[in-house]
């Protein structure tokens, strides 16, 4: 093994994120040929500050939703189904069957399962006794 440093950095700068980030998906283009593309939803409003959106990626026949966030006066209003109807229309067009993500268990577990996602995993005693589940749907 060579003789490099390993450096812990609390605020990477996001360009050796990127770095990261590219040289992942190089190597998984260059395992499956298939590449993948981001896929991000924003709510605005009449001001154009973001209220709320959704963030993930499509690859490998998966939608894989990273973030779903809404302003906490707009959640229980049918903004958080949207955005992710949205996400899951979108990428039925890309080729994707099937959509995943996980959650903690504050993190409204009841609303990915009244859209149809089913947990397959769980990690207990996560942050002070919570739980963290790993869900998935079939899109078609």
């Amino acid at each position: 093994m060579g003789n490099y440093p390993i450096i812990i950095e609390k605020n990477p700068a996001s360009e050796d994120l990127r770095f990261l980030m590219q040289k992942l998906h190089e190597y998984n283009v260059s395992q499956t040929g298939l590449e993948g593309d981001l896929i991000s939803l924003f709510l605005k409003d009449c001001e154009q500050q973001i209220i709320g959106g959704l963030h993930g990626w499509t690859a490998f026949n998966y939608l894989h939703i990273d973030v779903l966030w809404l302003r906490e006066d707009l959640r229980r209003r049918g903004y958080g189904r949207r955005l992710m109807q949205v996400a899951e229309e979108e990428a039925l067009k890309r080729g994707c069957r099937y959509a995943q993500l996980d959650r903690f268990s504050f993190q409204a577990l009841g609303f990915y399962e009244k859209l149809g996602y089913r947990i397959f995993g769980e990690l207990g005693d996560v942050a002070g006794g919570h739980k963290w589940y790993f869900l998935k749907k079939d899109l078609c």
